[in-house]
């Protein structure tokens, strides 16, 4: 059997055993698959065990790890494996700060058309969720630096991880980093995100000041963010910058992100506008209602308002 049909039995293999990989025989060829030379298999193996939730592999990803961080180039292309392993051990609630420390810091530039990309982004930010996790004390210092990495992907991982971790010094780097801005709007999302997690009263207030950034986008992700975070302060702060923002989308973003706020509150505002609003109005705070019309209730009462006022498309 060639080289490549032997590889392709043993995926075949494990795309079998992913169906139900709790059967007697598949602890030894998940084992076998996390020792095999091919980053692909291990990456699949990686996979299943981290859908699957399946304890007792710990040792065996890790040493997969530890193989394909040398000459990472050519024995894990696209860091298939190491992001997979990282992911299996995140989703294991494995601490190993060593590990994801090394991750952190792992760079692999590989040709591309047009010069050179780095794939290990993604692997950052799997290792930064890891390493908040493990918790060791440069854990802030880690992610702080993650936070000026050159890819976006790992400068969202080390939000995410700072905002995981809840240490007392995250929330100001998020604030800063949320300052100085982000070539990124998603970036700046998570950061607003996390900071109304972290920070619920100054967090919310801040975020909603960035709502009225000059930069729409920078607006769009904190009207999002402030939807995002459920919380009931975020009502008037969203409701206030409805009122004012002289952007008719941003207007549109913001009842949007109030109706993300679900509780009943936010209906009530919602519903208001709709019921005694101007046709405009009306009709926006509809398009925003119909992200809250999944229940019956309420969606009755949406239609009612909508058939009493007359102005407006009937419901499909």
């Amino acid at each position: 059997m060639s080289k490549r049909d032997a590889f392709a039995a043993e995926l075949a293999r494990l795309n079998e055993l992913r169906l139900d990989p709790t059967g007697p025989a598949a602890a030894v060829t998940l084992q076998e698959a996390l020792a095999a030379r091919s980053n692909l298999l291990v990456a699949r193996a990686a996979e299943i065990i981290d859908e699957w939730e399946l304890p007792g592999y710990e040792v065996a990803l890790s040493a997969a790890f530890d193989r394909f961080m040398i000459d990472a180039l050519r024995r894990d292309p696209t860091c298939a494996a190491k992001i997979a392993i990282a992911g299996a051990l995140n989703r294991l609630e494995i601490r190993d700060a060593d590990l994801f420390r090394r991750g952190c810091a792992h760079i692999q530039p590989e040709p591309v058309w047009g010069g050179r990309e780095d794939t290990a982004a993604r692997l950052r930010a799997a290792c930064a969720l890891g390493l908040a996790r493990s918790d060791p004390p440069d854990v802030m210092l880690v992610l702080a630096g993650l936070l000026a990495d050159p890819e976006a992907d790992a400068r969202t991982g080390a939000v995410h991880a700072i905002a995981f971790a809840a240490r007392p010094g995250g929330a100001p780097l998020l604030w800063y980093k949320a300052c100085i801005g982000d070539p990124e709007p998603g970036v700046l999302h998570e950061c607003f995100t996390a900071l109304a997690a972290l920070e619920p009263e100054a967090g919310v207030e801040f975020v909603g000041a960035q709502a009225r950034s000059e930069n729409p986008a920078v607006a769009e992700a904190a009207l999002a963010a402030l939807g995002r975070s459920r919380l009931p302060a975020a009502l008037p702060v969203l409701a206030a910058a409805w009122a004012e923002l002289p952007d008719a989308a941003l207007r549109r973003s913001a009842l949007r992100a109030i109706a993300g706020l679900g509780d009943d509150a936010a209906f009530a505002f919602l519903f208001d506008l709709l019921a005694n609003g101007s046709t405009r109005e009306a009709g926006e705070a509809l398009d925003a209602l119909g992200l809250m019309a999944d229940d019956e209730r309420r969606r009755r009462k949406i239609d009612r308002a909508r058939a009493r006022r007359g102005d407006l498309p009937a419901a499909t």
